[in-house]
């Protein structure tokens, strides 16, 4: 039987980082005045340039020294142009800002680790649309939210801990079809002692923390409410340190936790969870293959729940979890619901479970769930990886009380009714009409999840 006791999955929170500022760096006055990159090129103190191009060619401008937008100034963006940051050059808004472009901002560096940053610490609401970043970073310090429609993050050199990094508390901000491509750390992050309430939806993360460190391609902290719903999310197999979402509470912060709708493969983990928190809801995501760790002790769960502090409750409802060196995998927790169907529906401990599981395991050895704390998990109305949903069956894939005393029990039954497992297939009806999660019309689907007719179809 099984034998196997499992330790924790290590997850890294970003620390705060300190930079030194470039040797020179403008400040505006504070006086109520409005300024745009445009603007700031007539002012020779800031020792912004302005290119000269062909006709046609979207104007462009070098920031050669750093510059702060102060408090009582405003900053808006130019549309259609390009901004070019030497090494260690940052942008700080202490004002107000306006980010948004109906077509669009290019932010780019002259050198190949520029450490080059836009910076926003803000009071008020910054909102931010269609702007691109390459090798650049973004830096959020300020309490006013910022909110950020479909921009674009690509290469990010590591000069703070993610892509676009959170520093302290503040207001809750939006990210919604956004695209975080090949960054060196996290994609999206936040500082592990402060709590900054996010929704992150329809964005698709690819391939980030390419350094290979043990930083997930989402690394944030606990707040309420935390919302990631509607993402795409595929790592770097040859990257083995790299996780989907880790989400970490080791100051023990109020905490509302979701994550649905999101498609998660080919990472060292889907979804981990390290430290306490008050709920989360894990629902409808499909996690597939997410299994890239090299030692199974230490990795390679579709969700993976530690909390000593004995305070998290978790409900886990309707995810197909395949391909994993764990299905999942608990230690500690308060409580953890993966199905409740002894009661009636208008329990408040109700849960359909819905669950699925296919082709987790390891060492020759099937793990669909894991209990590795000393409570009881109820885990009821799911489909297990075994050829037929009967009682027998489904306990070879669990590990609980009865392969070690000193564990708490699954109650696994009654299971789903579906008495084997089929493979999960795109619908092959005829289609004319393809969008990715974003609502972009695609020529053919792409891996994960695609709109096809109307409907979400795995592919």
């Amino acid at each position: 039987m099984m034998n196997k006791r499992l330790f924790l999955l290590t997850l890294v929170t970003a620390l705060l980082c300190q930079f030194a500022e470039a040797a020179d760096t403008f400040t505006t006055k504070g006086d109520g005045t409005t300024y745009s990159i445009q603007t700031l090129a007539y002012i020779s103190e800031t020792s912004v340039i302005a290119y000269e191009l062909e006709e046609g060619q979207w104007p462009e401008y070098e920031l050669r020294n750093s510059i702060t937008i102060a408090k009582g100034d405003k900053f808006v963006m130019d549309d259609c142009i390009k901004v070019h940051f030497n090494k260690d050059v940052k942008l700080t808004i202490e004002g107000e800002a306006d980010f948004q472009c109906s077509e669009g901002a290019i932010f780019d560096a002259l050198d190949e680790n520029p450490r080059a940053l836009v910076r926003i610490m803000s009071q008020t609401t910054t909102e931010m649309k269609n702007c691109e970043f390459y090798t650049i970073g973004m830096e959020v310090m300020g309490e006013g939210a910022v909110n950020l429609y479909n921009c674009y993050f690509e290469d990010h050199d590591g000069s703070v801990p993610a892509a676009l990094y959170f520093i302290g508390n503040g207001t809750l901000c939006k990210i919604e079809s956004c695209d975080f491509h090949n960054c060196s750390k996290a994609a999206i992050g936040s500082a592990a002692n402060a709590s900054r309430p996010l929704t992150i939806s329809h964005c698709v993360f690819d391939k980030n923390s390419t350094e290979n460190n043990n930083i997930p391609q989402i690394n944030v902290t606990a707040a309420n409410p935390m919302i990631i719903e509607g993402c795409q999310m595929t790592g770097n197999p040859d990257n083995t340190m790299v996780g989907g979402i880790g989400i970490s509470n080791f100051y023990g912060f109020d905490a509302d936790i979701t994550i649905k709708d999101c498609y998660i493969d080919d990472n060292r983990y889907g979804i981990g969870l390290v430290g306490s928190a008050a709920k989360i809801r894990i629902e409808n995501n499909i996690l597939m293959n997410n299994r890239y760790d090299t030692n199974p002790i230490t990795g390679g769960s579709g969700i993976s729940l530690y909390d000593p502090y004995q305070q998290t409750e978790a409900i886990i409802t309707k995810n197909h979890i395949e391909g994993g060196l764990w299905g999942v995998t608990v230690i500690g927790c308060k409580n953890v619901n993966m199905g409740r169907i002894d009661v009636a529906e208008t329990d408040e401990h109700y849960n359909p479970g819905g669950n699925t599981f296919k082709n987790n395991g390891n060492d020759g050895v099937l793990y669909d769930l894991y209990n590795n704390s000393a409570n009881t998990i109820y885990a009821q109305g799911n489909t297990w990886n075994v050829s037929e949903q009967t009682e027998e069956k489904i306990e070879s894939v669990i590990f609980h009380k009865n392969d070690d005393p000193s564990l708490g029990e699954v109650i696994y039954w009654p299971a789903a009714t579906i008495t084997e497992i089929k493979q999960t297939e795109t619908s092959k009806l005829p289609v004319d009409n393809y969008y990715d999660l974003q609502g972009r019309k695609l020529t053919t689907p792409r891996k994960g999840i695609n709109i096809i007719n109307g409907k979400k179809v795995v592919h």
